[in-house]
């Protein structure tokens, strides 16, 4: 990225942040979640810079690319809240023919980490934001969403074995 593109980009941040952050707080309902959708859009924006520039109306191309990172970020939301859901009910059901009452979330605390599967509720079912969550825990939220992707992944896995 040359001095003048980061310049225009640098504006154009100064210009829209606010703007689409109503927008993406209106349509996430959730503050948090939208200052983390703008700095997506903006991170893309920084990616794709040329594509950017060249477009005849780069505010609206940021507002199309905040609307694809709402879609995907309540995707991927529902798809998280989902498993954990599942995984619950799944538990429930099976365990429930026991005598011995037994937790769901201590097997997967047990099987994915305490700390994972605490992370993985607070996003999936409390509704924090990765912001929110890797604040809690005291770590990045870049690994905060590197860890809730490996406990999803090795919870589905359990489903996957579980299910043959």
């Amino acid at each position: 990225m040359d001095k003048t593109q980061e310049e225009f980009i640098k504006q154009l941040y100064i210009d829209m942040f606010y703007p689409l952050s109503a927008y993406a707080q209106s349509a996430l309902g959730d503050k948090l979640l939208a200052e983390e959708a703008v700095q997506d859009t903006f991170r893309i924006a920084c990616a794709k810079v040329d594509v950017l520039c060249a477009s005849p109306n780069p505010e609206g191309w940021l507002v199309n690319t905040l609307k694809y990172v709402i879609q995907n970020t309540k995707r991927s939301r529902a798809r998280l809240n989902s498993i954990v859901v599942t995984a619950m009910t799944y538990d429930r059901d099976v365990l429930g023919t026991c005598t011995d009452e037994i937790d769901p979330e201590l097997i997967y605390a047990s099987i994915v980490g305490e700390d994972n599967f605490k992370l993985l509720k607070r996003v999936a079912l409390d509704g924090y934001s990765m912001k929110e969550a890797a604040y809690e825990q005291g770590i990045s939220v870049e690994t905060c969403k590197k860890r809730i992707q490996r406990t999803k992944k090795k919870i589905i896995e359990l489903f996957e074995k579980n299910n043959k």
